[in-house]
């Protein structure tokens, strides 16, 4: 389904309206600056999508915080830089960059941090995350997913999704980040969730990482046909996989399997062919590469102008401004 995104942005010069901000946008929550701070300065921008929220808040002044249970979402801290201490449900913990904290639905939250504070705040919703368990593992989760405090995000999947939400957030202030793209918010809000609980410790991380069948040629043939007949809908992994009658798993195992590919992949090349298609045909007088690349769900004109010059010998404004090809007669 589409996703809409909603954007929010704060410049706050006192504690109070800090806290103010963090509860009409998160959550309750009681904020106190460590030691009196002159010009202190709290800048917090960010993104709801979905089922939820992503944000980069920054202040110059070291704070301690404490909230109670957010029983309908997991909250995750994701320093850029400075340092926090966090306890929750009987741990504490020591975050720096290269490390996160997830707070379960249940037990209050105590944070102190360092000055000059940045990190990533992210809001999931306790629902979404553990439906998107149940479809990667194929079986129902009964319980609600308790997820390790510590978040390992220093190499390999962990650096990738750090990298994710990072790439996510650039742009909140303008609003405009990769969410405004009504073809990307849908499968990259559910990168970040999947991706989440392949990076987080869990008891089910096991079972995850566990190989899966990779199926005849059928089910992936049947997604194949699906981007083809719509590549301008928002497909992400779990509905190409519903469509297919597999598990997301299973399917990009087929896609890797039969088309040395993956199924996001696939459907960026079919999206590549209808830009192509119609920076042939249009008038120059009035369309745009930019314009064409961004209806076709490439929102960096650089990047889609590399990989359209890969695949086509030649720079995507070379194209447009080529005369159209005549219908024979």
């Amino acid at each position: 389904m589409p996703v809409t995104a909603e954007f929010f942005s704060y410049r706050e010069s006192e504690i109070d309206a800090a806290q103010a901000a963090v509860e009409e946008s998160y959550f309750v929550a009681k904020m106190d600056l460590l030691a009196p701070a002159a010009g202190f300065e709290f800048c917090f921008d960010g993104v709801a999508v979905g089922s939820l929220r992503l944000g980069r808040v920054w202040y110059n002044s070291a704070i301690e915080a404490t909230f109670g249970e957010l029983q309908h979402c997991y909250y995750l801290n994701v320093p850029a830089a400075g340092a926090m201490r966090a306890t929750h449900r009987g741990q504490t913990l020591d975050i720096t960059a290269g490390h996160g904290a997830v707070y379960h639905p249940t037990g209050s939250v105590h944070v102190r941090t360092s000055d000059d504070f940045d990190s990533y705040a992210i809001l999931i919703d306790r629902n979404t995350l553990r439906a998107s368990l149940e479809t990667l593992l194929e079986h129902p989760v009964h319980d609600v997913p308790d997820l390790d405090l510590d978040l390992d995000l220093t190499r390999g999947a962990g650096a990738s999704w750090s990298g994710l939400v990072a790439a996510l957030t650039q742009g909140s202030a303008r609003r405009d980040t990769l969410f405004s793209q009504p073809l990307l918010a849908a499968p990259l809000h559910d990168a970040l969730i999947t991706g989440l609980l392949h990076v987080a410790g869990h008891r089910w991380r096991t079972e995850l990482e566990r190989p899966v069948p990779s199926w005849a040629p059928q089910p992936v043939t049947r997604a194949m046909q699906v981007m083809r007949d719509q590549p301008g809908f928002p497909h992400t992994p779990t509905t190409l996989a519903a469509e297919a009658g597999i598990s997301v798993r299973a399917l990009h195992n087929g896609f890797r399997r039969h088309l040395d590919s993956t199924p996001m992949n696939y459907l960026r090349q079919l999206r590549l062919q209808r830009a192509h298609d119609e920076l042939t045909s249009a008038d120059t007088r009035d369309t745009t590469v930019n314009q064409i690349a961004h209806r076709w769900g490439f929102p960096h004109q650089s990047r889609f102008a590399e990989i359209y010059q890969r695949r086509y010998g030649q720079p995507p404004s070379t194209t447009l401004r080529q005369p159209a090809p005549r219908s024979a007669t």
